[in-house]
């Protein structure tokens, strides 16, 4: 979609296209026979628009609670923070009276951020007028001064803080080192003094090597136990060192300097399965004291204890038997504990899942987990309660 189609759907014209594409709750495999239909009513042009929105509209329906009102491109979506991490994320800011949305795309941070004045800038013109239009689905259209222009170059006068999500797909390729985001985060952050209030958006993937070069926070954020974005905060706005965030209940665990391990130990009672943002951000340790655990080897990041403790930070498995993994005898365990339907798990091995079940042919009632890991160096098979034990 360019931005005259896009202008084009918020006629009425275009608006009875879209509300006729949503009714057919179209999908990417059907695209074309909807297509074909509704082009006998209306302009073919306004018709791609329409039908694009509309699945747009379904996929960001997990991101945003009003994104049936929404407008999106397809990797503007695929890139934009989701609600509940924006509004995560704007806490911080609640203190500042005019804040800088840098490279803003379609507004999904200015959902939280626009609690304050904001000015939103960026290149894209089809993003910028998609934000104005998202705001408004979200009652916030009074609160937001759109600029057209580069974040290297977009005057800066009065702010009082600022945000930037850089584009981490420049030239059509995934990047993770920060001198590869357009803008590159050192040249933005060139262009505020020292100590000034700025956060930025990052790939979670960013390598530590390029984080231990420069004085910020690295929050790490998870959404339902799915690893979603890092966030840099620098100045006033930096709090520790690394922060890990789970969401939606906001918990989170930080420290200036990550643990020392405990020695690593056989298997106990129960195993606990740390959240993917206490991994990424280093802080296994961090929550093994906090939940009396030690890890099973030094290398995995499984921790296991004689006692289970409700946490949004970790899944927790009872443990029903542990055993050093062989193919052929963890498959007769799993026959003679009547064990048929069975989920696996590995961390820290390389074995064909897919293969294990067409070998061991499993048929009994029992459900049960089994978790391929290591421990103390070697290869292991724990075999564990089929549901984990509910988080807080």
């Amino acid at each position: 979609m360019d931005l005259v189609a896009f202008h084009r759907l918020l006629t009425s014209e275009g608006q009875a296209a879209l509300a006729a594409a949503t009714a057919l709750a179209p999908t990417e495999a059907t695209f074309l026979s909807h297509h074909q239909r509704l082009s006998k009513q209306v302009p073919s042009d306004l018709v791609k628009a329409a039908l694009e929105t509309a699945i747009l509209r379904r996929k960001a329906a997990g991101k945003f609670t009003q994104a049936d009102r929404m407008y999106f491109t397809r990797e503007a979506l695929e890139q934009s923070s989701g609600e509940l991490v924006s509004n995560h994320r704007a806490r911080r800011f609640t203190q500042f009276k005019c804040v800088a949305d840098l490279c803003c795309g379609i507004g999904g941070d200015l959902i939280g951020l626009a609690q304050a004045n904001v000015i939103a800038a960026d290149t894209d013109s089809l993003r910028l007028a998609m934000a104005a239009e998202n705001m408004k689905a979200y009652e916030r259209p009074g609160r937001v001064t759109f600029v057209e222009s580069d974040v290297l170059t977009v005057p800066l006068n009065e702010l009082d803080a600022a945000f930037c999500d850089p584009d981490r797909r420049a030239d059509g390729r995934r990047h993770l080192r920060l001198r590869e985001y357009a803008p590159p985060v050192d040249a933005l952050r060139e262009r505020f003094p020292p100590g000034f209030p700025l956060a930025t958006k990052v790939a979670p993937g960013v390598p530590w090597e390029d984080l231990r070069t420069i004085d910020a926070e690295a929050e790490f954020i998870s959404v339902g136990g799915e690893l979603k974005e890092c966030c840099l905060w620098f100045g006033s706005l930096r709090t520790v060192s690394r922060r890990a965030t789970v969401l939606p209940s906001g918990t989170t665990l930080a420290a200036d300097r990550p643990a020392n391990a405990e020695p690593a130990g056989l298997p106990l009672a129960y195993l606990y399965d740390p959240d993917p943002a206490i991994i990424r951000s280093g802080l296994v340790a961090d929550l093994g004291r906090l939940l009396d655990a030690r890890p099973i080897d030094p290398e995995i990041a499984y921790l296991t204890s004689n006692t289970s403790v409700a946490t949004p930070f970790a899944r927790c498995f009872a443990i029903l038997e542990a055993m050093p993994f062989h193919a052929r005898q963890l498959g007769e365990r799993l026959r003679s504990m009547n064990v048929g339907p069975v989920t696996i798990m590995k961390r820290g091995s390389a074995v064909d899942v897919d293969e294990l079940r067409r070998t061991w042919k499993l048929t009994g009632d029992t459900v049960a987990t089994v978790i391929l890991t290591r421990v103390l160096g070697k290869p292991f098979a724990l075999i564990a309660s089929n549901e984990p034990m509910q988080r807080d």
